[in-house]
This record gives structure tokens, sequence and C-alpha cells, in this order.
């Protein structure tokens, strides 16, 4: 679940069907409609990586949200990770803080054009969109990324439902051993 664009590129990488919802905001609401539409089915939450914004306000809105809407539907959450360099905050750069990021945007002060533009760099690589069409991964690191998450996901959801199914026709078995052995004990009762 995430917007137009990424979803559009999950659905390319994947073949499965996507569903957008356009913004973090809202993101808890459609996965819990979407898990109660489909309860038995793996539910997988492509998020966002804002680290810009974990930078300069403190939080990911888009992995945070990810993460929780994940959680309620006991789903899995997934991050595109992008190529060294491409979205992270350069080591050897004065640290910005939301603080300073704040009085940058009432002063016009605070921040360098390092800082400035490192940031800016960074907001380029965000979704998995950015990492397909953008990042020096390409089309491939999205392939990598998707299918290995995906793939383990729904393998581990059909062994689950295998063994549910196995434990079901145990307990079936047991049932019906149970309801022959019904007659056997009333027999038994009327005798003595």
């Amino acid at each position: 679940m995430v917007g137009d664009a990424t979803a559009a590129q999950l659905k390319q990488t994947l073949g499965y069907a996507t569903v957008s919802a356009f913004d973090s905001g809202n993101l808890t609401m459609v996965a819990q409609a979407l898990h109660q539409k489909f309860p038995d089915k793996p539910v997988v939450i492509a998020g966002d990586d804002d680290r810009h914004l974990e930078i300069v306000q403190g939080v990911s809105p888009g992995r945070a949200k990810a993460e929780d809407a994940a959680k309620l539907v006991g789903g899995k959450a997934m991050l595109p990770i992008f190529a060294p360099g491409e979205n992270s905050y350069p080591a050897g750069l004065d640290p910005v803080t939301p603080a300073k990021y704040r009085e940058h945007q009432k002063t016009g002060s605070a921040l360098s054009d390092e800082q400035l533009a490192a940031l800016a760099r960074m907001k380029q690589f965000i979704d998995f969109n950015d990492l397909a069409t953008k990042s020096a991964l390409g089309q491939e690191g999205i392939d990598r990324q998707v299918h290995s998450l995906v793939d383990d996901l729904i393998e581990k959801h059909s062994l689950a439902q295998a063994e549910q199914q196995q434990q079901d026709r145990i307990q079936g078995h047991a049932q019906e051993a149970m309801q022959a052995e019904k007659p056997k004990r009333r027999r038994a009762l009327k005798v003595a």
C-alpha cells in the first residue's frame, strides 16, 4: 500500500495486485480494510523511507506509519534500501537537527549550502519507484529486495496454512473416532 507510482512499480515487479493508500495518514485504515476483506492473505505494507524528514522533523512518517499498519494487521513492512550514499546524510558533514532546521526556516541561516544540498539529494531517494528509476541499483535492486521479502512471506504463509490444514485433519479424525465410540459406549451402558 503506497502512492500511485510505487504501487505501479511494485505491481510490475511482483505481478500481484497492489493497493495505493496515497498518504501515510490513512495507511492503517486501508490496511485494516484490506485485511478484513482478505483475512487469510498476508499483507505487505510498502512504506517510504523519509530519512530526510527524520533528520529535519525527528520522525520518518513513511517508515513509522508502514510499521504501525503492518503490526496492526499482522503483516510485514517493507522499505526500500538504496545504494550507499543515495539516501543517507554524509558522515563528514555537520549534522542537521530538527531545531537547526526550524531555525533555518525562520531566519534562513543555521544550515550551510552543503547541508541543504545533502537534504535535497536525500529527498530524491524515498520510495520503491525512486529505487527502480533513480537509484544506481535500478530495477535489479527492486527485484531483489521485493521478491526476497514477498517470496519468503508467501512461503511462510503457505507452510502455516499447510500446518493448520494438517491440524484440522487430525482434529477431524479424532472427532470421527469419538463419534464412532459413542454408540459402543451406549451399548455397553445398556448391557450393564
